[in-house]
């Protein structure tokens, strides 16, 4: 990380109103890094004035919540929601580059931003080109596991001592989006020796974690395998279907019975969402990143990581669909 430039951007923040915020349907990760990145402004700078975003917080991240309060039932965790947020003079969007993926407050335009604003994020995304996006300024570090880490480590830089309640908010957020440790590597797990001490239970970390049994999701996964469609690339197996909703589940499933590469989408008449997953070996055997195949696709927005991307889009999704498999091909056919 460049620390340099991050010491003017923590000047030019000195005085200012700033609001932080992240992608909708608020997962752990972004979540818990909003939180963190609040109480380090606020502890870096005792006349700043931070606010939080959340347009909506995913089921999950929210049973998470009522059980870590449970244990600090003195944690605020959760401000006002639904204040104007009048005069916000700097924007903060944590845990993603895409703006498609952002609901703002409505004092705050959502075409052609009209404060100042930056990304930090784990996710590889090309330079962008928006008005009023500080380029320079973005943190974007994709050989990060999650946004947590990121603001972990800025923590630790200006020496931020970290309470035990947020160290539990980021193991979480971790854990989560490495997928169990699955996609961690060995930076992660640094990370990780650092942030659990004697005052951390790691079983009981697990305990808050576990899932409620999800119903639809079940539904979900079985209708994907049922219309599962196997592709032969080279001696990879590319695995393709489509759910209406959780995507990542089912592309995640199609890896653990087999798939070495998986493609699942949902569909409407207006938009699409298209989910990649990859494992770990074929990536670097091959040079396979689904998050820079995806950001290349010019009629959607999508990015990611080299085993885990995703695409949004509105138009045309047969021929995408037909790029982003031949692409994977042309990859995994020219080892």
């Amino acid at each position: 990380m460049n620390f340099k430039k991050f010491n003017v951007l923590l000047s030019e923040l000195s005085n200012k109103k700033v609001l932080i915020t992240t992608h909708d349907q608020v997962d752990l990760d972004g979540f818990a890094s909003c939180l963190l990145l609040k109480y380090f402004l606020k502890t870096y700078y005792k006349n700043i004035e931070v606010h939080l975003f959340f347009s909506s917080i995913s089921n999950f991240t929210l049973n998470f919540i009522s059980k870590l309060k449970s244990l600090f039932s003195d944690m605020v965790i959760l401000e006002e929601n639904n204040k104007k947020y009048y005069n916000i003079e700097f924007l903060i969007i944590l845990d993603t580059n895409n703006l498609n993926q952002v609901v703002l407050p409505e004092s705050i335009k959502k075409v052609d931003v009209n404060i100042p604003f930056i990304f930090i994020d784990h996710h590889f995304k090309p330079n962008h080109d928006l008005v009023n996006n500080l380029v320079e300024y973005n943190i974007i570090v994709d050989e990060f596991t999650s946004t947590a880490e990121i603001i972990f480590e800025i923590c630790k830089h200006y020496q931020i001592l970290i309470p035990i309640n947020f160290r539990y908010l980021i193991l979480a957020a971790i854990y989560t989006d490495t997928g169990g440790f699955k996609y961690a590597n060995n930076q992660t797990f640094h990370k990780i020796s650092e942030l659990l001490d004697d005052d951390i239970d790691y079983q009981e970390l697990l305990t808050l974690l576990q899932k409620e049994s999800d119903y639809s999701k079940k539904i979900a996964i079985i209708k994907g395998l049922q219309r599962l469609e196997i592709i032969k690339s080279h001696d990879w197996l590319i695995g393709l279907s489509h759910v209406s909703s959780y995507t990542s589940s089912v592309a995640s499933i199609m890896l653990q019975i087999g798939f070495d590469v998986s493609i699942v989408y949902s569909k409407t008449s207006s938009n699409y969402r298209i989910t990649t997953r990859a494992k770990k070996e074929i990536c670097s055997q091959t040079g396979l990143h689904l998050g820079k195949i995806l950001s290349e696709i010019k009629e959607g927005e999508g990015g990611g990581h080299d085993g885990a991307a995703s695409l949004n889009g509105e138009n045309s999704f047969d021929s995408t669909l037909n790029i982003i498999l031949e692409k994977i091909n042309k990859t995994l056919n020219n080892i």
